[in-house]
């Protein structure tokens, strides 16, 4: 590490110094038999709720600190969320179960009454039920912990808590419900049965939600935005229904048409001879439902046509709607949603940046508090903590590797010295710390100058673009025999198999270059050259594969004809590939903007696992509301009609897209939150339930979904890119000012955590606010 961030610091002048040399301690000195091993325990675990973001209000004996370590220990948590991912999946499981080879029930239907008689696999009563109960009991325990360990004041000031305790009665009293009537109940004026409605399937995310506290942050600013959603959305609400109300006037004609003056009769009318009638505007619920699908766009122009055929002045009209409705307004409901999804999320994060300071200082308030006892503090100097007892407490600290190299480095090897309040907490402030600078180590050394002048050239900026420019060729020319070869691809001695063998070749020679004049040390630290590695390995045993089964390309047709083989070679051809293709993906490394946008997908994908979390959580509740509501409703043996209308549910075949069970409810979701075709859904439910009420389920899971989730997706994706951006032009031109060479040293740009992203907007808490912080703790009893 290098710059001002791994100089270690010099000891408080105000503390008594254990010598004015810096003495380096001896393994055996490294830390003092006079650390109390409670107090070091109370250090420790706040030091860990400083990493975690978690507070300092739970009990702090050493019996419950033991316990409370034992809770956040990695593994019961991931057993937590084991048992979670158990609960959840259930749904596939149980009535309804989703194990069936498909869900589409015209070939159900056809299975069922021909020779191939089959079934959905149903399991017995008790099955699932057993262990979901298991599940219930371990939560249950959850719960006795988390209470024990927070405290009865805590508990009834968290209303996550109180809703944890209050679902838990709700559930297990409906478990025991459920097996009362042996699971199923009588369908009405039939023989058949169907599954009892379990309430607590709509309960079981709650177990997701409250297990993460960046999940409840995060559902907290979501509902924190609402009220500004909610204004944009009565804008566009009043947009589609002033246009609705238009276009009715516009498109629709009356059954008949006066024949004369006030005494007239009405008559029928000739359409053809008179206005327009767009059937899709005869009535206000159905125009209404058509502008509304019309703004996202599933059904342009379909829509349009009946009108602007009649007259091509109509297509203003749509054209306005869908100008104002989706460019406008939509655009600006995803500025407010960021706006105040970004604000409310980063004042949340405010109120964890500051535990994380109080954690930090109620650390070093209890070990200051030891050195007291001992007389390591003066009068004059204020409190202070010896270095070997914060080098005690990393040790017995669980931090990432990364974290604790940056700290030790930090600290230095004066055992003797003694840190104050404001050096303990700068030593800490490096679990903020973003990026990291690598530094390159040296090439190897050769005596033979040709050696030297090829190690130079392998090394240089330009062997990288030649590498590029050599896959990229490699890209084209396959693209071009696929193109006027594809018919004769499966034959041996293909031109395709001919250039596989000589660009696998050449990778292969590549690679090893690479790893002998650069060195593994160098080698390995370039994850572009790791990458390649991987993927040339791949190449190469698909290509020692080929030779084997199928010998030498430049071999003879007729000796290659008459090799049995056991693998077909068109299969070898795709696999080489695809290796191929993967392996153009090394010239995002050389744009800059190619790769921060390959770093912020990968960042996200790290950092997703409070929105993907809520994405579960989403689906998880419609899915099981989709199914109490629709299920069986558009089966074909009840659903299907002779008289097929074009572009129909019916028409289009899609019987696998329903709610029969929890798989494919899973899948209608998806089909609708990509809006496209989504209105097939939206009439066929209607027509299926006889009520335009069904299509609200459809029209609040999209306003949900892609309305609400996605456009703070797209908050979370902006204020990531933006972010390491900023951060990697802050650093070049760090870099630069220092005349730092490239070619010793590198910064990588790391978002850790959504803490990280929003960590330069946070602002630092006063001392006072975290000393009162601290006094408020009613288990600690430390003067401060």
């Amino acid at each position: 590490m290098e710059g001002p961030e791994t100089e270690p610091l010099t000891a408080s002048t105000g503390c008594i110094q254990g010598n004015s040399h810096a003495k380096i301690a001896a393994p055996q000195e490294l830390y003092s038999e006079e650390d109390d091993e409670d107090i070091l325990l109370q250090a420790v675990v706040f030091v860990e709720d400083a990493i975690h973001y978690r507070s300092i209000h739970h009990r702090v004996d050493p019996r419950s600190l033991r316990l409370y370590r034992l809770y956040y220990s990695n593994w019961v948590q991931w057993s937590m969320y084991a048992v979670i991912s158990v609960l959840l999946i259930l749904a596939f499981f149980e009535r309804p179960s989703s194990l069936s080879y498909t869900s589409d029930t015209q070939l159900l239907f056809n299975d069922r009454n021909g020779t191939n008689e089959t079934s959905q696999w149903e399991p017995p009563c008790g099955v699932t039920e057993s262990i979901e109960l298991f599940c219930l009991l371990i939560f249950l325990a959850d719960f006795v912990v988390k209470t024990y360990l927070v405290g009865k004041e805590k508990f009834l000031k968290s209303p996550w808590l109180m809703a944890y305790v209050a679902i838990l009665v709700v559930s297990l009293l409906d478990w025991m419900a459920t097996l009362s009537v042996l699971c199923v109940i009588p369908v009405p004026g039939t023989l058949r049965y169907r599954p009892v409605l379990r309430i607590r399937r709509f309960l079981r995310p709650f177990f997701l939600l409250q297990n993460s506290s960046l999940m409840k942050k995060t559902v907290n600013c979501i509902k924190r935005t609402l009220p500004e959603i909610f204004a944009v959305l009565l804008l566009q609400f009043l947009h589609v229904y002033f246009f609705t109300i238009v276009g009715m006037l516009l498109f629709s004609e009356p059954v008949g048409s006066s024949a004369g003056g006030k005494n007239s009769t009405w008559v029928p009318v000739d359409r053809s001879a008179t206005g327009v009638s767009d059937p899709n505007f005869h009535s206000l619920w159905n125009a209404f439902i058509t502008l509304l699908v019309l703004l996202t766009t599933a059904n342009n122009p379909d829509v349009t046509m009946t009108a602007y055929s009649h007259n091509r002045l109509y297509a203003v009209y749509f054209i306005l709607f869908l100008a104002i409705g989706l460019y406008l307004l939509f655009n600006m409901m995803t500025a407010v949603i960021y706006n105040q999804f970004r604000g409310y999320l980063q004042s949340s994060l405010q109120g964890s940046f500051f535990r994380r300071r109080v954690a930090v200082r109620a650390a070093f308030e209890v070990l200051s508090q030891q050195n007291k006892e001992v007389e390591l503090s003066t009068n004059s100097g204020g409190d202070c903590v010896r270095v070997s007892t914060i080098y005690h407490v990393i040790e017995k600290v669980s931090l990432p590797k990364a974290a604790e190299r940056r700290i030790t480095d930090k600290l230095g090897r004066d055992m003797f010295g003694t840190y104050n309040a404001a050096q303990f907490q700068a030593v800490f402030d490096l679990l903020d710390l973003d990026y990291e600078v690598h530094h390159r180590p040296p090439l190897p050394a050769f005596r033979h100058s040709w050696l030297q002048f090829l190690q130079k050239m392998i090394a240089h900026k330009y062997f990288e673009y030649l590498c590029c420019l050599v896959a990229l060729a490699n890209i084209v020319t396959v693209s071009v025999l696929l193109t006027i070869e594809y018919d004769q691809l499966n034959a041996t001695n293909s031109d395709l198999e001919l250039l596989n063998f000589v660009f696998v070749v050449y990778y292969l020679v590549e690679q090893c270059l690479k790893f002998v004049l650069l060195g593994w040390r160098y080698y390995r630290i370039r994850k572009t050259y790791i990458f390649d590695a991987l993927v040339t390995l791949g190449l190469v045993v698909v290509e020692v594969m080929t030779l084997v089964e199928y010998g030498s390309p430049f071999s003879e047709l007729d000796q290659k004809d008459k090799v049995e083989t056991t693998i077909e070679l068109w299969d070898l051809i795709r696999i080489t590939n695809i290796l191929i293709m993967f392996r153009l993906l090394r010239v995002i490394s050389l744009f800059k903007t190619m790769s921060l946008v390959l770093s912020t997908l990968l960042d996200l994908i790290k950092n997703m696992r409070a929105f993907a979390g809520i994405l579960v959580v989403i689906y998880y509740i419609f899915a099981i509301l989709g199914i109490e509501i629709f299920s069986g409703v558009t089966d074909y043996e009840t659903f299907r009609t002779e008289n097929l209308t074009c572009g129909s549910y019916q028409q289009l075949n899609y019987w696998a897209n329903n709610f029969n069970d929890f798989a494919s409810a899973l899948v209608v979701l998806w089909d609708v939150m990509v809006v496209n075709n989504w209105m097939v859904f939206l009439f066929a439910y209607k027509d299926a339930l006889s009520t335009g009420w069904a299509q609200l389920f459809f029209i609040v899971w999209w306003l949900v979904s892609v309305v609400v989730y996605v456009n703070c997706f797209i908050a979370l994706v902006l204020e990531n890119f933006i972010t390491k951006w900023d951060k990697s032009n802050a650093i070049k031109e760090e870099t630069e000012d220092e005349g730092r060479s490239r070619t010793l040293s590198f910064t990588e740009v790391r978002v850790e955590s959504v803490h990280h992203l929003f960590r330069s907007g946070l602002t630092e808490p006063k001392e006072e606010e975290i000393l009162e912080e601290i006094r408020q703790h009613q288990h600690l009893e430390i003067k401060v």
